[in-house]
């Protein structure tokens, strides 16, 4: 598909925007791609969504300039070639995304892929962690299991699923503990949501990673892995792109959360003025409540076992798997306090 320049004002840039507005513009388009520009829209370069994933990767804020993270050397097409010539190098290229410039660099237009705006179907199975006893929510989760619970007229695992199905996937098992039959009544085979459901029932309390022994016959597959009370806007099938090509044996995604300190933080050597900094901004990657693994690792789980997600990410590391982070920006929630339940927009 072919866009011209007047319909790709939404998504232009200037070297100096802050990486935080160019995440703003890039969720707010189905494009997946931010074009910056001089003020006479001069292409300079393109930013995608692995472009700012390295740079929260290699310890940029959400504050710093778009130019940090800006790639300067995108593929480019020219105004005399054809769409279909454009879409041909696209797919000989493998991208999603070709600008269309003159012969000054001045941007004309902008080719993109069809199947970059469409999610794909996937295979993977995703594993969704619903057993919990939901003690942060009580006494919302006395009565009713906390996967259950409702936002926005839906039980927050009904959200979960629909957007994981959204990226593609179809393949669904729910590890259910507490009042689980309440869970299995709802969502029965998973049929009427357009997905399979198949659940994995904890004899005993497991924690977050431990119902996952019942899995280690599962061979050569990746698996996802997601609490209950995680709704996210990702593209869940981009993370398990991004694990298998780095060839993780297991990837925690994390999001970046900012701390500001409300006051001003002075900086001494001894009895020394160094330096003051007037309410400072410390980012900080914490996890977001979904993994991705291959399925052999779950052998190191031992069956009927207790065991949450922080320790086994541990012991893979200490068996010296390769364990790596999945940076996300998208809009993300946590549900598992009640005030966050107030808080979802």
């Amino acid at each position: 598909m072919k866009f011209q320049v007047n319909e790709i004002d939404k998504i232009l840039v200037y070297s100096d925007t802050p990486i935080k507005k160019v995440i703003a513009n890039l969720n707010n388009s189905r494009l997946k791609i931010v074009l910056v520009v001089d003020q006479n829209k001069k292409l300079i370069g393109t930013i995608v969504d692995g472009d700012i994933r390295r740079g929260l990767l290699d310890g940029l804020n959400l504050n710093d300039r778009s130019e940090k993270i800006v790639n300067r050397d995108p593929l480019l097409d020219n105004k005399n070639v054809s769409t279909f010539e454009g879409i041909e190098t696209m797919k000989v290229n493998n991208f999603g995304h070709l600008p269309i410039v003159d012969e000054n660099s001045n941007l004309i237009g902008l080719h993109v892929l069809e199947n970059v705006r469409r999610n794909k179907k996937r295979d993977n199975k995703v594993v969704i962690m619903a057993g919990g006893l939901g003690k942060r929510l009580r006494p919302l989760s006395n009565k009713k299991p906390k996967a259950l619970i409702k936002v926005f007229g839906k039980p927050m695992l009904e959200h979960v699923i629909l957007s994981i199905k959204k990226s593609g996937f179809k393949n669904f098992y729910l590890s259910i503990n507490h009042l689980g039959k309440m869970i299995k009544d709802y969502f029965l085979d998973g049929k009427k949501f357009g997905v399979s459901i198949k659940y994995i029932e904890e004899k005993n309390f497991l924690g977050t990673a431990g119902s996952l022994s019942y899995l280690n016959d599962l061979k050569n597959q990746t698996i996802m892995v997601t609490n209950c009370d995680v709704i996210s806007e990702i593209d869940y099938g981009d993370a398990i792109d991004y694990h298998k090509n780095n060839n993780a044996d297991a990837t925690m995604i994390v999001n970046r959360h900012e701390i500001q300190n409300p006051f001003g933080v002075v900086e001494t050597k001894e009895n020394k003025f160094v330096s003051y900094t007037e309410k400072p901004i410390k980012y900080e990657n914490i996890s977001a409540g979904i993994y991705i693994f291959e399925a052999e690792n779950f052998k190191y789980l031992k069956p009927e076992t207790y065991e949450d997600m922080p320790q086994f990410f541990t012991n893979l590391v200490k068996k010296n798997k390769k364990v790596i982070v999945y940076p996300i920006f998208e809009k993300w929630n946590d549900l598992g306090h009640k005030k966050d339940l107030l808080n979802v927009e």
